[in-house]
């Protein structure tokens, strides 16, 4: 087994958020975008706090888990519910991505002509935030009863 096989850390995300910052800033500095810091470091935010989110959500959901207790479920395939969880994931990171543009909107207080998705204002800010929290509760939801039937099998 190489080392690479057993790296568990993955540190993809982290090293393509830095770069797009990079680039961002790059373009910032040779005053061809006019946009604040806070934009320009924004895909690290969202890295930062969609992992923040993922984890927050996922020890609370992993605290409820109840292993080894019998329920009724209708079975079905790992693979669809896997499929299923991965856009739970993506979705996720989505609606954060909305959030967090929208709140940098709302800070810099800029007035917004665009479309209402990223307008800035208060409700969109609630509306994807909460978005954001209940797909990785689902997602992480989905995992516990992956787990649970896991144990109930053994």
């Amino acid at each position: 087994m190489s080392s690479r096989a057993g790296k568990q850390i993955q540190t993809t995300g982290f090293y393509l958020s830095g770069f797009l910052s990079l680039a961002l800033a790059v373009l910032k500095l040779t005053a061809i975008v006019d946009w604040s810091w806070w934009r320009v470091v924004l895909p690290l935010w969202v890295f930062l706090g969609h992992n923040a989110a993922y984890l927050l959500v996922g020890f609370i959901c992993l605290f409820f888990a109840r292993y080894g207790e019998e329920q009724e479920e209708e079975e079905q395939s790992i693979i669809g519910e896997t499929n299923l969880l991965q856009g739970y994931h993506f979705g996720s990171m989505l609606f954060f991505v909305i959030f967090v543009d929208n709140l940098l909107r709302r800070m810099e207080g800029g007035d917004s002509n665009w479309i209402w998705l990223c307008s800035g204002k208060l409700e969109i800010l609630v509306l994807f935030g909460v978005l954001s929290l209940a797909a990785e509760f689902l997602y992480w939801a989905g995992i516990v009863a992956i787990v649970n039937e896991q144990r109930r099998g053994d």
